[in-house]
């Protein structure tokens, strides 16, 4: 079981903010985009591999690069945002790391979760879900709390993810996406009480969209 820790609200106000746009039913989340700077693989082509460089091996969260290697033999660098330094007035949250890579069935698209220092921990915490489909547009989903798990869905066209805070806390904020845009399509809250191994826990009930009861079966 994954370690959970409360993030505090202060901390999800130095965040970086990115416009949200209005759904009928929910707030969607910050979306940026990022671009591929060296040359990016044909439209026929496809991962065959991928790997994180190691610059700590005592740590599972401090990385180098992300390398992804394709059939037409290009290879796409993402590397680390640049560190800043904090100041007195200004506290800075730098990435330490690219975590959880995994490519989709149709083995164009692959996601990974970036980490960040936390103000409260002695390690950094998945902030962040990117999406890179080719091309030169990488999309970086920021819901505001931290990334529990994430899986893709439709052989990559979607992209599902459950977000919550850091320790003590049941409750999931499951969403779907689309890959292409990073657009939030559907969202369902763990907040029914359902029995689990240890006692009643918050959960997802059977009404809910499969997707998310398939995604909460990984956790």
């Amino acid at each position: 079981m994954k370690m959970r820790v409360i993030l505090p609200m202060f901390w999800l106000l130095c965040l970086p903010v990115t416009a949200c746009t209005q759904t009928k039913d929910a707030v969607q989340p910050g979306i940026s985009i990022t671009k591929i700077d060296e040359a990016v693989p044909a439209n026929d082509a496809y991962i065959v591999k991928y790997y994180v460089d190691k610059t700590n091996p005592g740590s599972e969260y401090e990385t180098g690069s992300l390398h992804i290697i394709y059939s037409d033999k290009t290879e796409v660098v993402e590397k680390l945002r640049p560190r800043k330094k904090s100041t007195a007035d200004n506290i800075v949250f730098n990435e330490e790391g690219i975590s959880d890579p995994k490519v989709a069935g149709d083995k164009r698209t692959i996601a990974w979760t970036e980490q960040f220092d936390n103000c409260c921990t002695s390690y950094s915490i998945p902030l962040v879900l990117a999406i890179y489909r080719g091309g030169k547009n990488i999309v970086h989903i920021q819901q505001g709390l931290m990334v529990w798990g994430w899986m893709f869905c439709d052989g990559g066209k979607h992209v599902a993810a459950v977000w919550g805070t850091v320790h003590f806390s049941d409750i999931g904020d499951y969403q779907l996406y689309d890959t292409e845009t990073g657009h939030m399509i559907d969202e369902v809250i763990a907040e029914k009480e359902v029995e689990g191994k240890n006692g009643t826990i918050h959960g997802l009930g059977p009404d809910d969209p499969a997707w998310a009861k398939e995604l909460e079966k990984q956790q």
